[in-house]
């Protein structure tokens, strides 16, 4: 009974004992994030001080040239400021359209030495000021509880969740995004991109459920013969679709097609694999009569990665005028080792079609154009996004470099008409 009795307080104690080493590292837990949001938020409303003086010294010149590093400046304090809010605790929506402006500001900075529009510039920027003056008045009444310690992480939890606020989290929201339109309005390619990745621009009759069904059960007979269970997306949802999840045998897993047309957005299926492994070449031929059989008959194998599994490949529409790769409008397969059947789909960035125009190629002398140590291996013809959101034709090269006999090779793309450098990147 001693025995009993001994090993019952030795428990309770040795229990009490960790709850208070776990309640003391949660308050430590606590206190290490607070004090790192703190500095987060400390720094965050420090730069928007920085960066509304940078937007009012590029405002007092008449030449550009006279403001070319507070433009600069802007730019990067803009990403600065970006990176903090979008890891810090605050409300999902107000976080986005901060950032969002943030982002709008700083390339406009930038661009606009492109354009060299300065009378366009000051008036944009003269009410950007004004803007970003009251936007960061509204940001440091609405952090200050967390920044000077009198608000604890929890309470902060509650003011961001909308309990117990004080800040109004949805109208602030509002302002900026209302800022960011009136300040930076979308350009028509920003704009045309917009409604691509919307889908917008679909312009087919829609489907009944039903229809995607049998959609389905065309693409997929293997896993689309068992249980099937419809839903359509949320109202409000930028492109409706229909989400069916299925089981069959040991089979599940879910497709989601548009009302718009019956396009696949993604496909996953998931269930137990076996140790065999089929050849590269069948599976991706598995891929390719898929795709051919799907009607994605316009693209062509870009690349592939492999894990114990399955097969990730990825395929790239191709314009027929130019022969060339549309490197935005892309599918995305993963496809059994053991059995080449198709376990995933993603045709999301297909479906958002680039509309692609005509474009003169100008010849260009690679070896006046790299340095004597760069060799082009390979050239292609292919529509790039640049940075101002066009599809520009492009050369699509690769090239190899050797220095001190080491060789490292590049992707370069480089637009047909202008010459201009639009892409640099190193492979592994």
């Amino acid at each position: 009974m001693k025995k009993i009795i001994f090993v019952l307080v030795y428990s309770i104690a040795a229990l009490s004992i960790f709850s208070y080493g776990k309640t003391t590292e949660n308050q430590q837990l606590s206190y290490l994030l607070s004090g790192q949001y703190t500095d987060k938020m400390t720094e965050a409303t420090k730069k928007l001080e920085e960066l509304d003086t940078a937007v009012k010294k590029t405002l007092l010149f008449n030449e550009e040239e006279g403001s070319a590093n507070a433009r600069e400046d802007i730019w990067r304090l803009s990403s600065e400021i970006k990176n903090s809010v979008g890891s810090l605790p605050l409300d999902r929506q107000f976080s986005n359209s901060w950032m969002n402006y943030l982002g709008r500001l700083g390339n406009f900075a930038r661009e606009s030495e492109r354009s060299g529009n300065y009378e366009e510039y000051h008036k944009v920027m003269s009410e950007a000021s004004r803007n970003l003056r009251s936007m960061a008045d509204e940001w440091e009444v609405a952090t200050v509880g967390l920044i000077d310690g009198s608000m604890s992480i929890e309470g902060w939890k509650n003011q961001v969740e909308s309990i117990d606020s004080t800040h109004d989290w949805a109208g602030m929201t509002e302002t900026v995004k209302k800022n960011t339109e009136s300040d930076f309005p979308l350009t028509a390619s920003e704009s045309d991109h917009q409604k691509k990745r919307d889908l917008e621009k679909l312009t087919d009759k829609n489907i009944s459920g039903d229809e995607a069904i049998e959609r389905f059960k065309i693409l997929f007979p293997e896993v689309s013969s068992g249980s099937i269970v419809i839903e359509t997306s949320k109202p409000g949802s930028p492109y409706p679709f229909y989400h069916i999840r299925f089981a069959k045998d040991q089979s599940i897993g879910y497709i989601d097609i548009t009302e718009k047309g019956g396009h696949v957005l993604s496909f996953l299926a998931e269930r137990p694999f076996t140790e065999s492994s089929l050849d590269f070449s069948v599976v991706q031929k598995r891929a390719e009569d898929f795709l051919s059989n799907s009607g994605f008959e316009d693209t062509v194998y870009q690349e592939s990665r492999e894990n114990n599994t399955a097969w990730h490949f990825v395929y790239v529409r191709v314009e027929p005028e130019y022969d060339a790769k549309v490197f935005s409008d892309v599918i995305h397969l993963k496809v059994a080792k053991d059995t080449g059947n198709i376990l995933g789909m993603d045709a999301m960035e297909y479906i958002q079609k680039e509309e692609t125009k005509r474009q003169p190629i100008k010849k260009i002398d690679w070896k006046k154009f790299f340095h004597s140590n760069v060799q082009v291996v390979n050239e292609e013809l292919a529509y790039v996004e640049n940075d101002r959101l066009e599809q520009r034709l492009s050369h699509y090269l690769t090239v190899m470099m050797e220095t001190e006999g080491v060789t490292e090779t590049f992707v370069v793309v480089v637009d047909t008409e202008t010459g201009e450098i639009i892409e640099t990147e190193k492979q592994q």
